[in-house]
């Protein structure tokens, strides 16, 4: 059985303040041309999309030179809920409680997917410190993915875990959802961004087998 973690992109999808909303214009129509196709202006940042070293890295690689083994594999969801900032504690009580493997990915969830009709799903989402970063920089995960719309809290103005995550050329997932079905689990999952020449994130199908 397959789990998809991913979130739709439409005109509603939610973007952050600085970036474009969705807009999908219709094409070619089928009563005209034949055939049907649409246009899509987006930010590469949309809907759920992995981050690649450049989004923060200075000439950190772009999402079509990250290594492709670093989207398959298999993965653990650690519960971290009713926390805002997430800390090195928190993730190693949480990652204990799982049969982590060094080289799995590592997801987080927060809980925070069910805010997201709300306003202040962007604005007020929950991330991690430096030091849970850190740690799991250390522990060699493969890629780490969030159900928030940032891997750093909404307040954060230094990016910390962006960049320490990225530094390390560990890929970042955000905006998962039905995390709550694999928590504790290790399962696999497929990750594959489109191949976007030079680009610094892509939208992203995140599927798991249960």
């Amino acid at each position: 059985m397959l789990l998809d973690l991913s979130r739709d992109i439409s005109e509603s999808t939610k973007v952050f303040y600085l970036y474009p909303k969705v807009s999908i214009l219709e094409w070619s129509k089928h009563e005209v041309h034949g055939f049907r196709s649409e246009v899509i202006y987006m930010i590469t940042h949309v809907s759920t999309h992995v981050d690649a070293p450049a989004h923060f890295i200075k000439n950190g690689k772009t999402v079509d030179q990250l290594e492709i083994e670093r989207f398959i594999g298999h993965v653990v969801t650690l519960d971290v809920r009713d926390r805002h900032v997430i800390t090195r504690r928190d993730v190693e009580e949480a990652i204990s409680r799982t049969d982590y493997r060094k080289g799995d990915a590592v997801f987080l969830y927060t809980g925070w997917a069910e805010k997201y009709d709300s306003d202040e799903y962007i604005s007020k989402c929950p991330g991690i410190d430096r030091e849970a970063a850190e740690y799991l920089r250390d522990l060699e995960v493969k890629l780490v993915g969030i159900d928030s719309p940032s891997i750093d809290p909404a307040e954060s103005t230094t990016f910390d875990a962006h960049k320490i995550l990225l530094e390390a050329e560990i890929p970042i997932i955000e905006n998962l959802c039905n995390l709550d079905k694999i928590v504790n689990r290790r399962v696999r999952y497929y990750a594959f961004p489109l191949k976007l020449a030079r680009c610094s994130a892509s939208p992203v199908r995140v599927i798991v087998e249960l």
